[in-house]
């Protein structure tokens, strides 16, 4: 039998398609929960606290954050990518956490509300591919900014972040989406109406966006603090390696929760897998999206000093007198220098 995979059908008309018609066993409803759910108020009322939070923090934190990421990007490329990237988390924190908490609460599973379900997933499938395509670039353009490829012009940044829209979108309305189920406490290509049948509702764009695209970040992140490290030796080596810690902190958080969700949804997509794996599995999908304000926010010099500007915060005259230190004894700042 032909995988669902390879048949591409617009959004619209997946639900149509027989291998989802959930009436071969009983129509839609409350009857699938009751036999084929759980209600799950633990995991679910963490999604839904941390998709609250986020989003709220979004609010207060993000938009300063991505405000100053807009002014950065009129004159920086990095932050253009990273303004999207801002942009693509607001919305997969709704699909991931919120609405997802809010589907294993009630146990649900693809047959109790199957347009819902579906466009829970298909939101989510796709920000989650956007979001690996964009990491991606963004490391890419570090790596050309570090060794003076200036390559990422303003224009060109602008048509590839188009590129990975086109991406993002292509994931999201023409490839099988993938559906929570509440008593897996995760979300799979696989309806589950009647026995679990992973050959045939496999994704394999999805796979190979986690495999490739995913683990090529993490690589080009290595490499991106090796050339760091190589790029700050000399006499200062120890000291410079110092100051610029929160880089490589940012990269190790950054590519830790983004490495575990790839791997483990793949996983537990082709193989059974155990509770405790799919719940760690998607709670690094929804930190992967939600953990970067915080991340950027903590860690990032140029964000902190923008968000205390539109903040009306003023420095303390130590941390002034730290800064100015650290500018007299740099090189002259650069592209290069704002790193995430």
């Amino acid at each position: 039998q032909m995988p669902i995979v390879n048949q591409i059908l617009p959004i619209w008309e997946w639900p149509q398609h027989k291998e989802y018609n959930c009436s071969v066993i009983h129509p839609p409803g409350d009857w699938w929960t009751r036999e084929y759910g759980v209600k799950q108020p633990f995991f679910g009322g963490w999604s839904i606290l941390w998709g609250v939070v986020c989003e709220y923090s979004f609010q207060i934190l993000y938009i300063p954050i991505t405000l100053a990421l807009y002014e950065e990007a009129k004159r920086v490329s990095c932050y253009k990518i990273m303004l999207w990237l801002a942009v693509i988390d607001i919305i997969a924190i709704f699909s991931n956490s919120i609405f997802f908490g809010i589907l294993i609460i009630q146990g649900y599973v693809f047959c109790t509300d199957p347009w819902f379900v579906w466009l829970v997933g298909c939101i989510g499938l796709g920000m989650w591919c956007g979001a690996s395509i964009n990491c991606l670039l963004l490391v890419t353009n570090r790596l050309f900014e570090l060794l003076h490829y200036t390559h990422f012009t303003s224009r060109r940044t602008t048509q590839y972040i188009l590129l990975t829209s086109v991406y993002m979108f292509y994931f999201t309305f023409l490839t099988p989406p993938i559906f929570t189920n509440s008593k897996e406490k995760g979300m799979f290509f696989d309806p589950f109406i009647g026995p679990a049948n992973l050959a045939t509702f496999s994704n394999w764009p999805h796979t190979a966006n986690n495999l490739l695209i995913v683990m090529a970040t993490a690589g080009l992140y290595i490499s991106l603090c090796i050339v760091l490290i190589v790029k700050q030796g000399g006499d200062g080596h120890s000291r410079r390696v110092k100051q610029n810690k929160a880089i490589f902190i940012q990269a190790t958080l950054i590519c830790v929760f983004n490495v575990v969700a790839s791997l483990e949804y793949v996983y537990m997509n082709f193989f059974p897998a155990n509770p405790t794996l799919v719940e760690i599995g998607h709670l690094s999908w929804q930190l992967s999206h939600g953990a970067p304000p915080y991340i950027y926010l903590l860690l990032n010099k140029t964000v902190q000093e923008r968000c205390r500007k539109l903040l009306g915060i003023r420095r303390n005259r130590i941390n002034t007198l730290t800064a100015t230190q650290t500018a007299t004894s740099s090189h002259q700042p650069t592209n290069s220098t704002f790193v995430m």
